[in-house]
């Protein structure tokens, strides 16, 4: 694997050297052609970020100095998808078919160590679009797994009692969906009298189950549907990174198709295996762009190659921690807010859904940070018992005092995105908006 991976590297290297975006940073830093000569230097390459991509789409419309140049010489065929845009135009991100397949094999992995088999019907509640996960997923599906892609989108494009429908009457075996749209489909299946368990022939599910170390979201899930749910982890620009297999134990690198460093978050400086820190990826497979030493700003922990119990030798990582660009500082405590989801999703008084709004407040030299997290309540009980309960936990998951709001079930939706594309967002910064958080 060292010997594949070394080869492919530096085969990615000798491109970028070819692509403005790369020459000139590592000019910049002081590299010159050859001085990287295998894995043992990928440190002296300098990390780059999805800021410095929006960057060079800014000073190099349409695509970057990192892509316009697959466009001007167009020698292979060509896809566009993007991330999800949350705030102006989605990053746009080329696709060779090289890359294209790459990433449906990755999935296509992740299906088989998860239980799929040949003929199983693959229920993909993503829709095919700018973002690539539903595309991947149905191409692994299709292409790499003999099972029949079902592509509804998400609830959105069909509806969640739709969607139940459809899987109880054509059968879906395996499901691929985000958490949070998993217990909508749960709580409609309750509405609608399906029983989850009995009435589909559901066998796997997976998902993206966010930052879940104690097992309250899995946990959950698990007994609404009744099998079992596998996390996994990707990124728009290279795939799925990592993914779980039955036995559960870490995340799967598909390490011939990325080489995984974990990153200091305040120095930027690699650690070792079992320390927490951003995780910075380099694609083996990606041509158009080269992707090396992307740093994600998704905080997890790895682990040295070593045989599972499921009998692939990998390279393994945690679940995930966190983003360190969502980090917030309150009276020098850093709080990372996507970590507030094990303690809201365990208990049962809450609907699961949160989200954390910083502002500032006071002035002059009494101005500070205040975080409010707003929690829905399931029913329509005096809040006030699971307000002082949040407030307790919460400053033990957090360290420091946090503010506490219960709304009503469902109040989040419009904030978080909830049931809509895309990711849930878990913070709201009001910091410098004179808006007050309630």
């Amino acid at each position: 694997m060292r010997e594949l991976q070394e080869a492919r590297f530096l085969a990615r290297v000798a491109e970028a050297w070819e692509v403005p975006f790369y020459r000139d940073r590592w000019s910049e830093a002081g590299l010159q052609p050859g001085d990287v000569k295998g894995l043992d230097d990928l440190a002296k390459i300098p990390t780059f970020t999805s800021e410095d991509i929006k960057h060079s789409i800014e000073q190099h419309p349409p695509f970057g100095n990192h892509q316009n140049f697959a466009i001007e010489a167009m020698r292979t065929p060509l896809k566009i998808q993007s991330s999800g845009g949350t705030s102006g135009l989605p990053r746009p991100t080329l696709f060779d078919p090289v890359a294209w397949e790459v990433q449906a094999i990755q999935f296509a992995r992740a299906f088989v160590a998860q239980g799929a088999e040949v003929g199983d019907i693959l229920q993909i509640t993503l829709t095919n679009s700018l973002a690539n996960t539903a595309w991947c997923s149905s191409t692994a599906a299709l292409h790499w797994c003999g099972m029949i892609p079902l592509t509804t989108g998400s609830g959105v494009v069909t509806g969640s009692a739709r969607q139940l429908e459809l899987a109880r009457s054509w059968g879906t075996n395996g499901w691929v969906a985000f958490g949070e749209y998993l217990k909508i489909l749960a709580q409609e299946a309750d509405r609608a009298g399906i029983d989850l368990k009995k009435d589909l022939p559901t066998r796997f599910i997976h998902t993206y189950l966010g930052v879940d170390t104690e097992g309250h979201l899995r946990d959950l899930l698990e007994t609404a549907w009744g099998v079992p749910v596998y996390d996994n982890y990707g990124t728009h620009e290279v795939g799925l990174i990592g993914y779980e297999c039955t036995a559960r134990d870490g995340l799967h690198v598909n390490d011939d198709t990325a080489v995984v460093e974990i990153a200091d978050s305040e120095t930027g400086l690699a650690q070792g295996a079992g320390h927490e820190g951003n995780i910075v990826v380099t694609s083996l497979h990606r041509s158009v762009p080269p992707i090396i030493r992307y740093d994600l700003k998704d905080r997890m922990r790895s682990s040295d190659r070593a045989l599972c119990a499921c009998g692939t030798r990998t390279t393994k990582l945690s679940g995930f921690l966190g983003r360190s660009d969502e980090m917030v500082k309150l009276r020098a405590t850093s709080i990372y807010p996507r970590s507030a989801q094990d303690v809201i999703q365990g208990d049962p008084r809450s609907t699961g859904e949160f989200l954390c709004v910083v502002d500032n407040v006071g002035e002059g030299l009494s101005s500070r940070e205040r975080m409010v997290v707003l929690i829905e309540q399931a029913s329509a009980e005096d809040g006030r018992p699971l307000q002082e309960d949040m407030k307790r936990r919460l400053k033990t998951t957090f360290g420091v005092t946090v503010d506490v709001e219960i709304v009503a079930s469902g109040a989040l939706a419009p904030q978080t995105g909830l049931g809509g594309e895309g990711k849930v967002k878990r913070l709201l910064d009001r910091r410098g908006d004179a808006r007050s958080p309630a």
